[in-house]
């Protein structure tokens, strides 16, 4: 099982880089050490690499594309309908299945890069590590940009502590806090973790 997530992730590392110079990320990049992605968590083709599950009233499936454009051109991705709660969320397996493969920060990196089509701008986003015999981590000051149009939101973890091999999940909330009406949606892709 192991082989096989690495042998995935490997293949996805081609696809996604981890630019901040707003380039097409989707492009075969000229490798340089701070565009190296460390890991692909998950980015959806060949049904995934992490299975996601809707909690407090959100739904998640694999989906196509709804826009091949941008930095993202990639054929199927995550997508969240929200039902409307405050607090609705998804989250994900351990990394690596049942022998979960815990992200050790202080070799791998610790920002974590989302790619983000989002039905409006000013939405926050709340990404959390779960981990072992460790209190979650949530970073909550993140939002969109831009509506109806692929983002990549950043999550820096580096001022955390975050300790090495303790952590095995995520959890990932649209909307985090606000009551809506419900129906929105949200995709997400090409969730990896750089160096910086």
């Amino acid at each position: 099982m192991k082989k096989i997530f690495f042998m995935m992730a490997m293949a996805a590392m081609v696809a996604v880089s981890c630019t901040k110079d707003g380039k097409d990320e989707n492009k075969e990049p000229d490798v340089t050490p701070s565009e190296v992605v460390s890991r692909v968590f998950d980015d959806f083709e060949n049904g995934g690499l992490l299975t996601w599950t809707g909690s407090g009233g959100a739904s998640f499936e694999i989906a196509d594309n709804p826009s091949k454009t941008g930095i993202n051109k990639t054929d199927k991705v995550g997508k969240v309908t929200a039902s409307g709660a405050q607090w609705e969320f998804t989250w994900s397996t351990a990394f690596g299945g049942e022998e979960v493969d815990f992200v050790n920060f202080s070799e791998e990196g610790y920002i974590v890069k989302v790619d983000v089509y989002s039905p409006k701008a000013n939405s926050p986003v709340y990404l959390k590590f779960e981990g072992v015999d460790v209190p979650a981590v949530e970073i909550t000051n993140v939002t969109t940009t831009k509506a109806n149009e692929w983002e990549t939101l950043e999550f820096d973890y580096e001022t955390y502590g975050m300790a090495d091999g303790a952590y095995k999940n995520f959890v990932i909330l649209f909307d985090a806090g606000v009551t809506t009406e419900g129906g929105e949606v949200f995709y997400f892709d090409n969730l990896r973790l750089c160096a910086e």
